[in-house]
């Protein structure tokens, strides 16, 4: 599933809009949308975008079929207070119905079947939407949803619904077509980077104000101890308002005196990364009881450029290629031409696996059948051994110069290195299961990681969250990521990267040889971006920004150009990876 749609201008809700997004910080961002017909193109999403078709009230005679029918229209496109949907419901339901508590999203091709007493919508459950907008697959082996919708006649002889879900209940399409994926922005406890977090908000103008409660009411709990600890209880949002040329005009009212000058920075900073996530906002503009927050330099119109250095994706990072061939670790010149390499380094000996920093002064490299990782500066021919030890995997740098060192062992074969200091790896809440590593992958950002686990003949793909403190990282918060349910295939997972601030690579095992998915970090969208051919990968070397690349068993390096196009680039090379 790919991002589709057109970009729309947005209609300037009002009280409809703040309505909604009042409601969101107790709880509901997953609800807030209105308008009549909009078009979107949510950024990075996965999900298509596409015309809204306004729900209508019950006809007048409507069988019961057609009130479940109508009904489940009206709850896949939103309404202020879903009114429209309510009027399928006797008094009683409308009263106890909460829209605002959750979404199930239900496979398609599963109509509502009428019996002889009712309406029944029997389907399989394919993911779900909490009360603060975050996504989660569910599983094939879930129980299947059987929905009776418990039609009744009310006084005027008109069937109406006595037994509707607890929240929304909309099928995939429905949810693809009437929900967005913006991400939510977080800056990390030392104040140097925004760790974005996908929410999914119903499509419409008042998206926008819904995406600032959500921000003011702050992470979800997986995240919430990697990333900074702002108080915004008491904020409250008064209007949002986008007008013409792009400006987010973000009025604050409540208690938001008690916030410093640096943590006001700190949340306009996350704002207009948030808001930067809809199409139709290009800058932003915050005023808080009638105070205008301002950058560093002074500016009260922002946009993202302004707080460049906080970017999930460092801007900075020059993203060279490198290889291992002839035994060497060697370099492409030229991005534009790939049979041009260069040596880098002279006294790294018999190199296996490696990895870069991202000023590429710095190279590291497994040796001697996967027991020596080294470390060699680009700048000097002097080598330091950092770890001895067996199964020694691929390394990785992160965004703030650490060397993850992983290892077979698992978790407790994780060693991480800030120059020659190594730093103690603990473990929190919800730990990393104590097994078998394949992979690692650290985020653009540095505050998750992405790990694939053996267990017995499967594998197992998911993300923990990463928190520093002084000379130590502690792993933490593991969330598997189901790839049977997520890409639909149940092949061993190989290898993992990040292409972008929130979306993964996976190249999985097929029958046919390997493939490659593009896979959203919630779940909620996966691409398979091929190759077409038969073609049997081993290794990847991803980036955001850049090609990307795959190795084989044989050899080759395979760049990706486009859909299911990909290139040999490179041919007898043992490993390859992109710096950063």
């Amino acid at each position: 599933m790919s991002p589709s749609g057109s970009p729309g201008r947005p209609r300037h809700g009002g009280a409809a809009a703040l309505a909604c997004a009042l409601v969101v910080l107790s709880g509901c961002a997953t609800v807030p949308t209105s308008g009549d017909v909009a078009h979107h193109t949510p950024q990075a999403s996965g999900v298509n975008s596409g015309v809204q078709v306004d729900p209508l009230p019950p006809a007048d005679g409507a069988s019961q079929l057609l009130v479940v029918e109508g009904f489940l229209h009206a709850m896949g496109t939103y309404q202020p207070n879903y009114e429209v949907a309510r009027q399928y419901l006797t008094d009683a339901a409308s009263a106890a119905w909460r829209p605002e508590s959750g979404v199930q999203v239900y496979a398609d091709g599963s109509p509502p079947t009428e019996t002889e007493q009712s309406v029944v919508l029997s389907a399989r459950v394919t993911g779900k939407v909490d009360a603060a907008g975050t996504y989660t697959p569910v599983g094939n082996d879930a129980p299947p949803l059987r929905q009776d919708f418990g039609l009744v006649k009310n006084s005027a002889g008109q069937w109406r619904i006595s037994s509707p879900p607890s929240g929304l209940l909309v099928s995939r399409y429905a949810f693809t077509t009437g929900f967005m994926a913006v991400s939510l922005h977080f800056t990390d406890p030392a104040g140097s980077v925004l760790v974005p977090e996908p929410r999914f908000f119903a499509a419409g103008d008042q998206a926008v104000a819904a995406a600032v409660a959500a921000q003011l009411a702050g992470p979800a709990a997986w995240l919430a101890p990697a990333v900074r600890k702002l108080t915004t209880r008491g904020i409250t949002v008064d209007s949002v308002e986008v007008g013409s040329t792009g400006l987010a005009e973000v009025d604050l009212g409540g208690d938001t005196g008690g916030l410093t000058v640096d943590q006001q920075r700190t949340l306009l900073a996350e704002l207009t990364y948030t808001l930067s996530g809809f199409s139709q906002v290009s800058t932003v503009q915050v005023t808080a009881n009638g105070e205008t927050w301002r950058d560093d330099s002074g500016q009260s119109v922002v946009r993202t450029d302004s707080f460049a250095a906080l970017a999930p994706v460092a801007a900075t990072s020059q993203h060279a290629l490198f290889v291992v061939k002839d035994r060497k670790v060697q370099r492409l010149k030229d991005t534009s031409d790939w049979d041009d390499l260069v040596e880098t380094t002279a006294a790294l000996a018999h190199p296996e696996q490696v990895a870069v920093n991202a000023d590429l002064s710095e190279v590291a490299a497994t040796s001697q059948a996967a027991t020596r990782l080294q470390v060699e500066r680009t700048d000097a021919d002097k080598v330091t051994l950092l770890r001895t030890g067996t199964g020694l995997l691929r390394p990785d740098y992160a965004r703030n110069g650490e060397l993850w060192s992983p290892a077979e062992g698992g978790v407790a074969g994780l060693q991480v290195f800030k120059g020659d200091q190594r730093l103690k790896v603990a473990t929190g809440a919800h730990p990393v299961p104590a097994l078998r590593m394949r992979a690692l992958s650290l985020s653009p950002d540095g505050t998750r990681v992405a790990l694939i686990l053996a267990d017995g003949g499967q594998t197992r793909l998911g993300l923990a969250t990463v928190e520093r403190g002084d000379g130590e990282v502690t792993v933490s918060g593991w969330s598997p990521l189901d790839l049977s349910v997520v890409t639909g295939s149940s092949g061993a997972a190989i290898d993992v990267g990040w292409v972008t601030a929130t979306e993964l690579v996976v190249l999985q095992a097929s029958d046919e040889g390997t493939n490659v998915f593009r896979v959203s970090q919630d779940g909620a969208s996966s691409t398979d971006i091929g190759p077409s051919e038969n073609l049997t990968l081993s290794q990847l070397a991803v980036v955001p920004q850049r090609p990307i690349a795959a190795l084989s068993p044989s050899g080759n390096v395979y760049r990706r150009d486009g859909e299911f196009n990909w290139n040999l680039a490179i041919a007898s090379v043992e490993a390859v990876a992109w710096s950063g």
